[in-house]
């Protein structure tokens, strides 16, 4: 009997044993699926201060698909767009031309905090970095993603037209 309560007595302490590791496995591998997620705290500031000036700076008002086609032709000839706006089925650009990207970029519009989020996610796991995200006063959001090795000259450029970086949180 001593022997069967003992025998006992260590399988209850090794099952305890074993469900409280996979537990702690379990546990520690939750928040790290979580941690990988990020969130936007704060969007891009847009100084008003500065309103004018990149005022000045924008392309007229155009279609979404000639927009794209000036972003070509515009970095065939060296010119980089930095920041761009869109109001419904119309956009226009602000395009530098002491800027020259190394690596890949995109630009986005999503009309959801959460497709905001969602595309955040997607560039940033593809290699890219926010540059900017600014919400618009219709409640979507515009972005500029770049290579994490055109990040900081690409923010000294909207640093000066008064769009601050995007803040983020895991």
């Amino acid at each position: 009997m001593g022997f069967l309560t003992y025998g006992s007595s260590v399988m209850k302490t090794t099952t305890r044993a074993v469900w409280m590791v996979l537990s702690l496995v379990v546990i520690t591998l939750l928040p790290a699926q979580a941690k990988d997620e990020v969130r936007m705290s704060y969007p891009s500031k847009v100084e008003a201060s500065k309103g004018k000036e990149r005022e000045k700076l924008f392309t007229p008002w155009m279609t979404t698909e000639a927009l794209r086609t000036q972003v070509d032709e515009k970095r065939g000839k060296g010119e980089q767009i930095v920041f761009f706006e869109y109001s419904g089925n119309q956009a226009r650009g602000i395009f530098v031309n002491k800027l020259k990207l190394t690596g890949p970029f995109s630009r986005w519009i999503m009309s959801t905090e959460q497709a905001m989020e969602e595309k955040l996610n997607s560039e940033i796991k593809g290699g890219l970095q926010p540059a900017f995200i600014v919400r618009n006063t219709s409640g979507g959001y515009t972005m500029l993603f770049v290579s994490p090795g055109d990040l900081e000259n690409v923010r000294k450029e909207l640093k000066e037209l008064g769009i601050g970086e995007p803040r983020l949180k895991k």
